[in-house]
């Protein structure tokens, strides 16, 4: 569960056991946000998904204003303090709303629904061997793992893995009307 806290490292990550019981403290995630050019303890993540790197269970955590950034479960221990590495910048002003991980072709790729760069397509290939970003990112630009806009998606709110082959997307089109479809993954 991602939220933030009252605590000097406000951006918290916890893991609550299945039935629910009470959540720990939550280990305080640090991360460098390019396009402010500083480390933040504060940032806040809109969406992750967990994601293998090289055998090891990762977190890719989306923050508002889309820095993407890998967690190793890991680290994630009660109390501790994590600085998460940042492996794309994804252009400000906007925010991530949904993503998930899924392969094509024998790659796997992650789809990342934001607010108003459209659907992003991001290659996870070199995901372990990306330079992180720890350096300011001017103009709202983009760094680190690239990514291609998928044109024929617009307006995707939600989206969700259906089969192998397909993504379940809730859209908004003309009026604000919902629409749900299933679609092939890019």
């Amino acid at each position: 569960m991602a939220g933030l806290s009252n605590e000097d490292w406000a951006s918290t990550l916890r893991a609550i056991p299945f039935p629910f019981k009470e959540a720990d403290k939550g280990a305080g995630i640090e991360i460098w946000h390019g396009a402010h050019g500083k480390l933040e303890t504060r940032a806040p993540v809109r969406t992750f998904v967990a994601y293998d790197v090289k055998g090891e269970t990762n977190l890719l955590a989306a923050y508002t204003c889309t820095p993407l950034v890998r967690i190793p479960v890991s680290q994630l221990k009660a109390g501790e303090k994590v600085k998460g590495t940042t492996i794309a910048e994804l252009g400000n002003r906007n925010k991530p709303l949904d993503m998930i991980v899924y392969q094509k072709g024998g790659k796997d790729y992650l789809l990342l629904a934001n607010s108003s760069r459209g659907v992003m397509k991001v290659p996870t290939e070199g995901i372990d061997k990306i330079e992180p970003i720890t350096k300011p990112v001017s103009g709202g630009g983009k760094a680190g793992l690239p990514y291609e806009t998928v044109a024929s998606l617009k307006g995707v709110q939600q989206l969700d893995k259906y089969g192998k082959d397909l993504a379940v997307v809730l859209t908004t089109g003309e009026g604000g009307k919902l629409d749900l479809e299933a679609i092939d993954l890019p």
